[in-house]
């Protein structure tokens, strides 16, 4: 006969629902630390992206300065209107601003926020608890 006592289905049901309780606490754990780093990272990339926009926003307002007066008197000076001169040089200007702006928008949503580490553990631990208990 054999002396060793077989633990029940009751005792497995119970082991194994404790043994997920502990493995969500700790997945819990990990989202928290993951999405702490995630957000510090999202928050680096924002005071970036926002010192790049204010740079572009200074350049920008000294080519309204500096560059529009020299070309606008350029062009009056070869013979365009000094509407059209005007018009010609501000629109030149506001691409370049646009571009520099949209750089640093682009900077600012370079982070993707979403907790891939702890995603992919939990479907991990997922597959695990399902093979566990079959």
């Amino acid at each position: 006969m054999n002396t060793t006592e077989r633990p029940g289905v009751v005792a497995l049901v119970t082991d194994a629902l404790g043994r997920s309780a502990d493995l969500i606490q700790t997945e819990i754990r990990l989202a928290r630390v993951e999405l702490g780093e995630k957000a510090d990272a999202l928050k680096t990339s924002v005071v970036s992206g926002l010192v790049m926009m204010l740079i572009g926003t200074v350049f920008i307002i000294g080519a309204v300065i500096l560059v529009l007066q020299a070309l606008v008197a350029a062009l009056i000076e070869s013979g365009v209107s000094p509407t059209i001169a005007i018009l010609i040089v501000a629109g030149g200007s506001a691409v370049g601003g646009i571009i520099v702006l949209l750089a640093g928008t682009k900077t600012i949503g370079a982070v993707d926020p979403t907790p891939t580490r702890t995603i992919t553990s939990l479907q991990n631990d997922a597959r695990m608890a399902k093979e566990s208990l079959t």
